[in-house]
């Protein structure tokens, strides 16, 4: 009698997100291709889109130059924004799904990290950016056993990302995401 698990993400996303031309339509059709080829494209975007778009903007607004920084606070602003409002605040059960069962307040918890995942988000492009560099580390370090006890318990894959690898990569991802906002801060010092 568990927690009924949220809906999986609509794979339509995936088709927006690289304008897939033909029949495919979302919720309809059948979708065609893809394998491992579609998930290295789905990758490349997800890697590149960031990249260019900080590229875009520091050639269309002189003033802003191009910055590695800004990439990785972008990476953890995308991050945060979609997992924060998505995954804990519109599907809190998979997310509670992580959260071992003695702990109290799991649905309350659920949420508070949502909303301080989204103030994340908003904050590393403030002048408070290096403050919540070191907070957004110490976060992360935090709910890493919750992360390793979802890794550890079989039926605990959120189907949102419809995937058994996705626990086992959320671990090491971790220090990947605390890089981010360690370098992604980094250049507030010298520009300040």
């Amino acid at each position: 009698m568990g927690n009924p698990r949220p809906p999986p993400l609509p794979a339509c996303f995936t088709a927006i997100a690289l304008r897939r031309a033909g029949p495919y339509r979302c919720g309809r059709g059948k979708r065609r291709g893809g394998g491992a080829m579609s998930g290295l494209v789905t990758l490349i975007v997800i890697i590149g889109a960031p990249i260019l778009l900080v590229a875009a903007l520091s050639a269309v607004v002189r003033s802003i130059p191009f910055r590695w920084a800004n990439v990785f606070k972008l990476y953890l602003t995308l991050l945060f924004g979609f997992f924060g409002l998505y995954g804990h605040l519109l599907h809190p059960k998979g997310v509670v799904e992580l959260i071992p069962p003695f702990f109290p307040l799991r649905m309350l918890s659920s949420y508070l990290s949502g909303v301080l995942e989204l103030a994340f988000a908003v904050l590393l492009w403030t002048r408070w950016a290096r403050i919540t560099a070191w907070v957004i580390i110490v976060y992360l370090v935090l709910v890493l056993p919750f992360n390793i006890y979802g890794w550890t318990v079989p039926a605990n894959t959120p189907s949102y990302v419809n995937s058994p690898y996705y626990l086992w990569i959320r671990v090491p991802m971790q220090a990947v995401f605390i890089a981010f906002a360690w370098f992604g801060t980094r250049d507030d010092k010298r520009a300040g």
